[in-house]
């Protein structure tokens, strides 16, 4: 244990027990292992029952991490354990899991976008909220859509006007990254070269290319004539140059960094914890 977290333990418990210990001993503790079990097994359809659980798992951990420190002198320091990156920390360790033995990426994104979730669900209880019987997530009107359009009678015209609404709303799961962005924005980091557009369309373009070999394979296996619409002798060779890159050193040197490092709240580079 490094000598700024020996401060941080002492500073916790006035009696030298570690942080680790006083973690482990939330009784929260119990339902998030369990839930964060469940979605280490996890499909891309079950995604949506796993997360509004894991969420109020996560919220139930902080409160109770909250309630532990009513007696003790709190610090920045202590409160960074409950932090968004620290408490996805939290989760992995509970299940044992480790990004350099294995990457599981859908595992990464449930657990990531839980505690988002699960933060804005303590910061802002009137404006989030999560119904763990229908797995449903609710935003609050006016902080979903600031702004909303309304026809002028008698006219085709219509104008935005400013949201009043403080109704929950139910939303798809991919809403709480964008919420969550907006509750707490940081500095962006901006490319300046050329190739600005295709850094920018990237994490598009592999869904697209994902989605379209896959159909690709369909039409093949199926001896499907719509196969010859989608492929020639260019993207043949653009395929091959895509291969070899897969099972190149370079492809492991670009996985290796993607699986040791991530960013901060303010878009810097940080080391993951377990490296």
């Amino acid at each position: 244990m490094s000598k700024k977290n020996k401060t941080m333990s002492e500073e916790i418990t006035n009696e030298g027990v570690s942080i680790s210990h006083f973690q482990e001993n939330i009784k929260a503790n119990d339902n998030l292992k369990e839930i964060l079990k469940l979605a280490l097994k996890q499909t891309s359809t079950t995604t949506r029952e796993v997360l509004p659980k894991l969420s109020n798992a996560v919220v139930s951990y902080i409160k109770e991490f909250k309630d532990n420190l009513k007696n003790q002198t709190v610090t920045d320091e202590m409160m960074n354990y409950i932090s968004r990156s620290e408490l996805a920390k939290h989760c992995y360790g509970l299940v044992g899991y480790n990004r350099k033995d294995e990457v599981n990426d859908l595992f990464e994104k449930v657990v990531s976008r839980a505690v988002r979730l699960a933060v804005m669900l303590v910061d802002y209880p009137s404006e989030f909220a999560v119904d763990e019987k229908t797995n449903e997530v609710f935003v609050m009107s006016k902080v979903l859509e600031p702004k909303i359009e309304v026809k002028i009678k008698g006219s085709k015209i219509t104008k935005k006007i400013n949201n009043k609404d403080e109704s929950l709303e139910p939303v798809s799961t991919y809403v709480v990254d964008k919420m969550y962005k907006a509750k707490y924005p940081t500095g962006t980091r901006s490319t300046k070269t050329k190739d600005d557009k295709a850094v920018t369309n990237f994490k598009n373009v592999t869904n697209d290319f994902l989605k379209g070999f896959k159909k690709l394979i369909e039409y093949s296996s199926k001896q499907n004539v719509k196969f010859f619409d989608m492929i020639d002798e260019p993207t043949f060779e653009n395929l091959e140059e895509i291969k070899e890159f897969l099972n190149s050193e370079d492809y492991q040197a670009v996985r290796t960094f993607s699986v040791e490092y991530t960013t901060d709240y303010n878009g810097k580079l940080e080391r993951v914890a377990n490296q």
